[in-house]
Parts: C-alpha cells; structure tokens; sequence
C-alpha cells in the first residue's frame, strides 16, 4: 500500500546496527585502547600461559577477519578471545603473588 504523504515511493525502514565486537571498529581493525589492552594481556598469556595466549590471539583474528561478513560470529570469537586473555592473566598474577607471599 502506497502512502498519500509520501507519494507512491516506499518509506525506507532504518534497521538497528550490529553490535560491533569489543575493541573493534567496523572496518575490523581494533581501536586505540584496545590494541593496547591485547598487546599487555596477550604477551603476558603468551609468556606465562603459552598455548592459551596461542588460542586468544587466534580467536581474535579469526573474529577480526569476520567482522565485515558475519557480525555475530565475529562477536562471538572476540568475546572468547578477551575471555581467555583475562582468565589466564588473573590466575597467573595470581600464582605469582602466591608465590612471592608463601616466601
């Protein structure tokens, strides 16, 4: 059905925007901050967690190459990816202040 206001043309529908994975611009690059968030918590599993840090970086990539054709998976993946980062560096710190306390 047309609509006498508008004249016989259809009225586009805005549709909501996907929600971008965390860190990650539309173009699937990451942005400032986080680019500097993963460099600290990825080395750091990297070093003291080794194949974990290995899995994140992987999930990252994966999730920033699919930014652009599959919004919701590449959410998915990064989201997994900062999950690993975070656990991993928690229990490491964590493991060291242990260490140094029971000394």
């Amino acid at each position: 059905m047309d609509n006498p206001a508008y004249g016989s043309r259809a009225v586009p529908i805005a549709l909501p925007a996907q929600k971008l994975p965390l860190g990650l611009r539309a173009d699937g690059e990451m942005t400032r901050k986080a680019a500097a968030f993963a460099f600290v918590l990825g080395t750091i599993a990297v070093f003291l967690a080794f194949p974990l840090g290995i899995l994140g970086i992987v999930l990252s990539n994966m999730g920033m190459n699919r930014v652009s054709t599959k919004p919701e998976t590449a959410r998915k993946l990064v989201a997994w990816s900062w999950a690993i980062f975070a656990i991993t560096d928690c229990i490491v710190v964590c493991g060291i202040v242990v260490a140094f306390i029971s000394r």
